[in-house]
């Protein structure tokens, strides 16, 4: 098969009275086809349309629009489809692109003064045709054949060009993997402006089968597409994505389909053991002329990772990152596809058809098109599709892939089909992600439905990606090409965020209000009286508001970690009317004992192995927990070089698959130098170090309790406003669980990385300048009660591990400092504090004069080094390392502004603390705003945390100075260089402006 026409002349000739196209108003033969076709064909040549010309064709789905297509092949045109549905807009700008003299469509009237072309309806040529021949065209394989208008990035439609030899090799393909010949009976479904509309009518035309055009409410009704499917015996039929499932739920009896296709979007999984006939997933874009790769759905496959199959016909995929080299493994990258399949390029568009067609740099002398779809290879040699590149989003400084999200919701029992897209909800907020859900029941409780899908998500994703609103729905719009309407749900939604409830059935003014301050930031109302704020959306930054919120309608103080303690709506204003001053705010104080009481290991953790030292210098199995987070992922890549061990990773993910792909994309994200061949010694695990048993399967976790030599244990919940008690399972059982791990088959090592802030503001208790890393840290523990939970929980771990060691357990802690840049790529970690600092200084130019306040600044870099080079040395054991500058490297608050000024020609004003906290603790938009309590919180005597922190220790590093003597790991100089980085890298702040214009930030 080299084009379209020829098949069909060889049909013609051989049946000209089989049928060909069944609609509801006119059945055609082939030989009908044929000559209705040449009358088109005849009535253009004589209006000069001939080789090379475009015909745009608006259209309904009818036997005209078929009559057309072939019509405009006849006369050695190409075809350019306009779906009436369109916006006229749309229309006009198409038959503008198209360049053409003439217009066809398929019945009179349908084009009012659209465009400043000829019109002529196919209906009235058919009637006047009398006798006419088509003229005698050459038809080669690279003339283009059609130009599929597809929605652009910028909003403006782009022409895809596509030739005849690229429909031939995908239809060829098709029909003889699928069997489709004379005898099948097929269906056109499609949106016309579509590029499936046209395989499903070029398929069933060159195998001489019967294409039956459905009408609108037929397309539109699973249950009456079914009942069509076997009223007119279908053998090959397509249907969109969002349809699938339920032409499968509704298809168990049909008796002809043998084969169902679907395509267009990510399959949720569906059972197909009730079918007789075949799923069929297509997977390919416009620019590869249809389809790239197909998959057999099957419901063995239901626990496995989903795909979008292998490649098809002439396709090849490849699996690039973003310097167009091919990806190591089932690394995550571009898909990209080359072969016979590719369309031309874009109508009047040479730039984009350059770089979205560019020459591929692993087949010279061919062309390869990027998707922009992210994608990786799965071990059995298929293709997993991950969603798009411009479809990422920034949630809470963390990038997330929406369809990531979706699949996880789909595959709740309750869930029949889900949607996720990203919002911004106003007022300067972050954006948050929004559910779309359809149930498998329309009758149940949409409160209930939302609750249990909430609790799956929250179990199986990280809280960033766990979706902040849900709204359920019986249906989702579908767009002109027959894919759901992500834009129509959105706009929807926002109508429906407009709050629903007033809350005026609650006599307690005080609870009203706490109802209303959590509508007011969640900017929805689907909770009740008792319901979580973190359940229903709620995260720190929105805690944020509800404080501020509350705090001035009701006159009194409070701390944001009383939303913590008390998460719902009841508790909290059963909290409030409890306080006996309503101006007071309740201390985050823990007492001694409450702390003490979880410095304790059960008595079944026993040692009974001794660890033989030699293997830290050459372990052959190492586990790393943390490795998504910034510190963990640089210590990944240091162990990688350092040793030759297999570095074994849990992370909290569905499959070991999505772990190993969060791990990359914190690999790409935060720049790690991770070298190609190393890639294979990262060994993921799907679990939870909090959970029993790291949530493995028992044998999983049996054989890692048998290779596992050294732990390095980097794993911690990061948060400067959870008060300890919801800091104590991540932190402090997880820390349980690793030293359990430790015991069990045999004694293995742990490293365990720690914190400098586990002095606190001990000054102020001891008033010791310096202290040194093997001083008794109980000496702080009066600070430590007062501090943040974060501190708290850290204090206690390093108790337990403490205990740990007298039972034999081979430990050395590291005490970080703040890592708050990398030293050569300038990253740094959105989710930190000082970052914040650093913008709002800038933003207002005022620094607050805080007396020797240090934070142990430091670099990522450093600090990992500093891990994996001392963790290899037998006298690490029962030593603790600070890991922080010394001396005049040890830098304050105010040494590092001076810095800046110094550099970039910044000019600050240091003002008292609390005025220049004035300046912006009522802006919500303010960068520190989402950590507001350690800046306003009264932590101990009315001061907040930062300010107790003054006057800060000087921490010696003896153990750390020796033992890193020689190696020539040093710590970040804090030069012109680095801050530079910094300040462009990580806050966005770009150096020719600091430069060029005396610090003003752009």
């Amino acid at each position: 098969m080299t084009n379209s026409t020829k098949v069909l002349d060889d049909i013609v000739r051989q049946d000209p009275e089989a049928i060909a196209l069944v609609s509801d108003d006119e059945t055609l033969t082939y030989g009908e086809l044929n000559r209705h076709s040449d009358a088109v064909a005849a009535f253009l040549a004589k209006r000069g349309v001939g080789s090379g010309d475009l015909v745009p064709i608006e259209a309904t789905r009818s036997t005209n629009f078929v009559i057309g297509l072939l019509g405009i092949l006849k006369a050695g045109a190409a075809y350019v489809p306009i779906d009436h549905a369109y916006p006229s807009a749309r229309k006009a700008y198409i038959i503008e692109q198209s360049r053409s003299v003439l217009l066809l469509t398929t019945a009179p009237g349908m084009v009012s003064s659209i465009a400043d072309v000829q019109v002529a309806d196919i209906d009235t040529i058919r009637k006047n045709m009398g006798d006419a021949t088509a003229p005698a065209r050459v038809v080669a394989p690279t003339d283009v054949m059609y130009v599929i208008f597809t929605s652009g990035t910028t909003g403006v439609p782009k022409g895809v060009i596509i030739e005849h030899h690229s429909v031939a090799t995908v239809v060829g393909w098709h029909n003889r993997h699928f069997h489709i010949d004379a005898q099948s009976r097929s269906t056109s479904m499609a949106a016309l402006g579509f590029d499936i509309a046209h395989w499903e009518i070029w398929s069933a035309l060159c195998a001489g089968s019967r294409l039956y055009l459905l009408n609108d409410a037929t397309r539109r009704d699973p249950a009456e597409l079914v009942r069509s499917f076997e009223r007119e015996r279908i053998t090959h039929a397509f249907v969109p994505t969002v349809m699938a499932a339920d032409v499968v739920m509704h298809g168990a009896d049909l008796s002809s389909l043998k084969y169902l296709f679907t395509g267009g979007e990510k399959l949720s999984p569906i059972n197909t053991d009730h079918v007789h006939f075949s799923l069929i997933d297509y997977y390919g874009p416009t620019e590869a002329t249809m389809w790239a790769t197909c998959r057999p759905v099957a419901s063995s496959s239901l626990g496995r990772e989903p795909s979008i199959g292998t490649a098809i016909g002439e396709a090849r995929i490849w699996i690039l990152d973003k310097s167009m080299r091919e990806v190591v493994g089932n690394a995550i990258g571009e898909i990209c596809i080359s072969g016979g399949c590719l369309a031309r390029g874009y109508l009047h568009n040479e730039a984009l058809t350059n770089e979205r067609f560019p020459l591929n740099p692993l087949d010279p002398g061919q062309r390869i098109y990027r998707t922009g779809d992210l994608g990786r290879y799965l071990p059995d040699g298929s293709v997993q599709f991950l969603g798009r590149l411009d479809e990422q989003v920034k949630i809470r400084g963390h990038l997330v892939e929406p369809s990531e999200v979706e699949a996880t919701l789909a595959r709740h029992p309750g869930i029949r089909k889900a949607s996720v897209t990203a919002t911004l909800p106003g007022d300067g907020n972050s954006r948050e992600l929004v559910a779309f859900l359809i149930p498998e029941n329309l009758e149940a409780s949409h409160r209930d439905i939302v609750q249990r899908v909430r609790e799956t998500a929250r179990a199986l994703l990280p809280d960033y990606m766990v979706p902040a609103h849900y709204v359920i729905r019986d249906n989702f719009p579908l767009n002109a090409n027959g894919k759901t309407d992500k834009a129509t749900l959105l706009a929807g939604f926002t109508r429906t965020a407009v709050f629903a409830q007033t809350f005026d059935e609650i006599a307690d003014p005080i609870e009203r209000s706490v109802l209303l301050a959590f509508q007011a930031a969640l900017e929805h109302s689907n909770f009740q009286r008792e319901d979580n704020f973190f359940l229903v959306g709620g995260h720190s930054m929105l805690a944020a508001q509800v404080i501020a919120r509350l705090s001035e309608k009701l006159s009194l103080s409070l701390r944001i970690t009383d939303i913590y303690n008390h998460p719902t709506a009841e508790t909290l204003a059963a909290e409030i009317r409890r306080r006996p001053h309503a101006s007071s705010a309740v201390s985050d104080y823990t007492p001694p004992e409450v702390l003490w009481r979880d410095v304790v290991l059960p008595d079944d953790i026993v040692f009974s192995g001794s660890f033989d030292r030699k293997r830290l210098a050459d372990p052959a199995h190492v586990l790393l927990t943390g490795v998504t987070g910034f510190v963990g992922v640089h210590l990944l890549a240091e162990l990688l070089t350092t040793t030759r061990a297999d570095v074994h990773c849990i992370v909290r993910a569905r499959s070991a698959a999505e772990a190993m792909r969060r791990i990359r994309e914190k690999i790409e994200e935060y720049r790690v130098p991770v070298a190609a061949a190393n890639i294979g010694r990262i060994k993921v695990h799907a679990g939870d170090i909090a959970s029993p048993g790291f949530g493995l399967k028992p044998v999983d976790y049996d054989t890692l309790c048998q290779q596992v030599e050294v732990i390095h244990h980097s794993a911690s919940a990061v948060n400067f406003i959870k008060p300890y008690a919801a800091m104590k399972r991540d932190n402090v059982d997880g820390l349980v669980n690793i030293i359990r791990f430790a015991a069990t088959a045999k004694t293995k090592a742990l490293m365990l990385l720690s914190t400098i802030s586990i002095y606190s503001w001990g000054y102020w208790i001891t008033k010791r300048d310096v202290v040194t890393e093997n001083d008794d840290i109980d000496q702080n523990l009066e600070a430590i009660c007062s501090d943040i939970g974060y501190v708290k929980s850290k204090w206690v771990m390093e108790k337990i591990a403490d205990l740990a060691r007298t039972r034999g357990l081979p430990l050395a802690t590291f005490r970080l400092g703040y890592a708050t840049y990398h030293t050569h790529t300038g990253l740094s970690a959105d989710y930190q504090w000082w970052g914040r600092l650093v913008k709002t200084c800038i933003a207002h130019r005022m620094v607050p004069d805080l007396h020797e306040l240090r934070e142990g600044l430091s670099s990522v870099d450093y600090m990992t080094k500093a891990v994996a080079h001392i963790a290899r040395k037998q006298s690490a054991l029962g030593q603790k390392f600070n890991l922080i500058h010394s001396g005049e490297g040890n830098v304050s608050l105010k040494q590092f502004f001076n810095l800046l000024e110094r550099y970039f020609g910044f000019e600050f004003r240091v003002v008292p603390f609390r005025e220049w906290r004035d300046h912006w603790v009522d802006v919500p938009q303010t960068p520190l705003y989402p950590v507001l309590n350690l800046f306003r919180d009264p932590m101990y005597k009315d001061n907040c945390i930062i300010e107790m922190y003054q006057q800060t220790y000087l921490w010696r590093h003896d153990n750390t100075s020796a033992l890193l003597k020689g190696s020539g790991i040093v710590a970040p100089a804090f030069d012109e260089a680095e801050l530079r980085r910094y300040l462009e890298h990580s806050l966005g702040i770009r150096a020719d402006a600091l430069t060029s214009e005396k610090g003003v930030v752009a």
